[in-house]
């Protein structure tokens, strides 16, 4: 029992650092990853915004394309047509990149693959890794404060998952479903189960198996920071059935919440431009008039010092001091 309540007290105590924008380094393409499977079809052609957006005449390539083992399609008009591999081809490069900062090299990392992609893709691609990218840092910078339940926590993240990819969420996660009912299933079973641990454990690795390729990393996340949990039950007895519904659900949602992205250190131009933004905003939030970080006039204010991507980075701290 103590055992348990130890493992719940570490994995509520989550350390959430705000991470800036590092220098842009050179690397070379990583190795290959897997391919997903063909019947993961994605949806109609997303315009990012009004400068990714292209409208040429009917080309003549491939509908899709692979990099490294995922297929990135497209529609004749040469426009990217977003789905899971592509969420899964992200994840994937971001892995490979290891403890590398994103911001040193997402903006070379696709470059090797513009000619293959031709130009419409390969700019909305680009500007989809930035948006999903920075998804991913305000998963870190956000707190969970007030989320009762796993449920609600998927909820929480799904809306912020919404503001951050517009129209391509739903396309880039509608096999995401199946990650959401994985993640309940393993809170029930390691809630209810009888079974001995060692074989609840081997039934929940068959089930991550049985999923999709394209979340079956998330899946296995889940099992792989329960571990401590796992051995906890494994040597204890009628422990409260309550507490371990809480650690296993805590334990889920910080693993649906962990990216594969790595965040580095502001670069000395950007800290410089953004100490002299927060005074500005500083002095703003003063008036009382700033109720969130969509606020018009806050908005103009980033817009007066910030353009670029830079421009949803500092959205994304403005909303982590916020919350």
């Amino acid at each position: 029992m103590k055992r348990v309540m130890a493992i719940a007290a570490s994995v509520i105590l989550l350390t959430l650092a705000i991470l800036f924008w590092g220098s842009i380094e050179d690397s070379p393409p990583p190795p290959g990853a897997a391919s997903t499977p063909s019947e993961l079809r994605p949806q109609r052609p997303v315009e990012l915004d009004q400068q990714t957006a292209h409208e040429p005449a009917a080309i003549d390539k491939p509908a899709a394309v692979k990099i490294e083992g995922f297929a990135v399609r497209r529609d004749g008009q040469g426009n990217l047509l977003p789905g899971p591999e592509t969420r899964a081809l992200f994840d994937s490069l971001a892995r490979q990149q290891g403890p590398l900062p994103a911001d040193q090299w997402k903006d070379h990392i696709l470059e090797s693959y513009r000619q293959r992609l031709g130009e419409p893709a390969y700019t909305q691609l680009e500007a989809l890794l930035n948006r999903y990218i920075e998804y991913n840092l305000a998963l870190q910078l956000l707190p969970m404060d007030g989320v009762a339940s796993l449920g609600a926590a998927l909820d929480h993240v799904g809306q912020i998952r919404q503001e951050y990819l517009g129209e391509a969420n739903a396309a880039m996660f509608q096999d995401w479903q199946q990650m959401e009912t994985f993640t309940r299933q393993f809170v029930e079973q390691v809630t209810s189960s009888s079974q001995d641990v060692a074989q609840l454990q081997q039934a929940l690795q068959e089930q991550v198996y049985a999923l999709p390729v394209t979340v079956q990393a998330n899946a296995q996340k889940v099992l792989d920071q329960s571990q401590d949990l796992f051995n906890a039950l494994s040597t204890s007895t009628g422990a409260d059935r309550d507490l371990i519904q809480g650690i296993a659900e805590q334990m889920a949602a910080r693993a649906l919440m962990q990216p594969d992205f790595t965040f580095g250190e502001p670069s000395a131009e950007f800290m410089s431009q953004y100490n002299r933004y927060t005074s500005a905003r500083q002095n703003l939030l003063a008036t009382g008039r700033i109720q969130s970080e969509d606020d018009p006039e806050l908005a103009a204010l980033r817009q007066r010092y910030f353009s670029g991507p830079e421009l949803l980075r500092v959205k994304t701290l403005d909303r982590a001091e916020m919350y």
